[in-house]
């Protein structure tokens, strides 16, 4: 009973002090990892996020050295694919938008190529062309005013990701003049799987790398070979809504209560479904276990936009498992977990108002 205490007001202290929808939740160290190597460690802001690595080696030196080449891979991922950055492959291509291709970089085109694929998948769900939709909505929103309907059909038609046409030689094109990429739904998922991969490859067998919501692991975990994974309560960020074991995979999870746009006095879910142009009646929070972190970014992404029925109904279309939040019907401030089936028995439900349906 002590130790099932100790470990809860852990977790509580843990979150109230981290950021990000997932965090990495760790016991208090039994006696046989207290006399272990303790793992190295990194945190850096970058991706717009607080990105933080752990990683385990004989070599404490190695394990370090292993932590930096991850985030440089990090870097390198952000300065090819940052919509903020005037020198990245993705501002280049959009200013090429209607004209020409463009040559890019492997990893660029690794990360186009699986966004197209998963917006067939999703029927639009996920659509990294939306740049100008969301652009004309901070325009519009800055000005104190909703979009009209001619700004959002002018926008709307710039959205297609069949509009992205990639061919071998990696060279890529956007079809219409004033198109634009956003990988924010898909690419971070990336940049974490190119970290956990340079882990690999400096001779680290456990490890994590956390990038607010996208999340890899590598190697056994801590809990019986399993790592704990914690998702923020969406109506109240700073307590940890449920735990999650899970083994050598990656996590994502996207939530629609973090931002907002304000018109009028009234919020607007960040969430826009790239089909309509509008916020989309969003999840919570839509949470995606895979095998790497790209695919379970993107599909996070799709789920949220889908709303809880439709989450669940891609999550069984694609075979991956995961959890999503919704409200609670007839109780506005309370919320409901519903898992898949594959995460039966691995979620531990912390907030004593919520229900798990799954």
């Amino acid at each position: 009973m002590t130790h099932e205490r100790d470990r809860r007001r852990f977790i509580a202290e843990l979150a109230a002090g981290a950021g990000g929808m997932l965090l990495t939740l760790r016991s208090p160290a039994s006696a046989a990892e207290r006399g272990a190597t303790p793992p190295a460690v990194l945190g850096r802001l970058m991706l717009g996020t607080l990105v933080e690595g752990e990683a385990s080696h004989p070599d404490p030196a190695a394990a370090r050295e292993a932590l930096r080449a991850g985030f440089a891979r990090i870097d390198a991922v952000d300065r090819l694919m940052s919509i903020f950055r005037p020198d990245s492959e993705v501002c280049g291509l959009a200013r090429e938008a209607g004209a020409g291709s463009v040559a890019v970089s492997e990893d660029t085109d690794r990360v186009l190529r699986e966004a197209r694929h998963l917006g067939a998948r999703t029927g639009g769900a996920l659509d990294v062309t939306m740049l100008p939709l969301r652009r004309l909505w901070n325009r519009a929103a800055g000005r104190g005013r909703l979009p009209s309907g001619a700004e959002l059909d002018r926008a709307g038609r710039l959205v297609d990701f069949r509009g992205l046409v990639l061919d071998d030689g990696r060279q890529a094109r956007l079809r219409h003049a004033g198109a634009g990429i956003d990988l924010g739904g898909i690419g971070k998922g990336y940049a974490v799987d190119v970290a956990v991969e340079a882990l690999r490859s400096r001779g680290v067998g456990r490890a994590i790398v956390n990038a607010g919501g996208d999340l890899r692991v590598l190697g056994p975990g801590p809990v019986d070979g399993l790592w704990r994974v914690g998702l923020r309560h969406p109506l109240r960020p700073s307590t940890v809504l449920l735990t999650l074991l899970v083994g050598g995979s990656a996590v994502a999870t996207s939530g629609n209560y973090y931002r907002y746009v304000t018109v009028a006095g009234r919020p607007y879910g960040h969430v826009l479904d790239p089909r309509t142009g509008l916020p989309a009646a969003a999840a919570l929070s839509a949470t995606v276990v895979a095998t790497h972190a790209m695919r379970a970014d993107g599909l996070t992404t799709a789920a949220l936009v889908g709303g809880v029925d439709g989450a669940l109904a891609l999550m069984r279309a694609e075979g991956v498992e995961g959890i999503v939040v919704g409200s609670r019907a007839g109780h506005p401030d309370r919320v409901v977990a519903h898992v898949t089936r594959g995460l039966r028995g691995r979620v531990e439900l912390l907030d004593a108002a919520a229900v798990i349906d799954g």
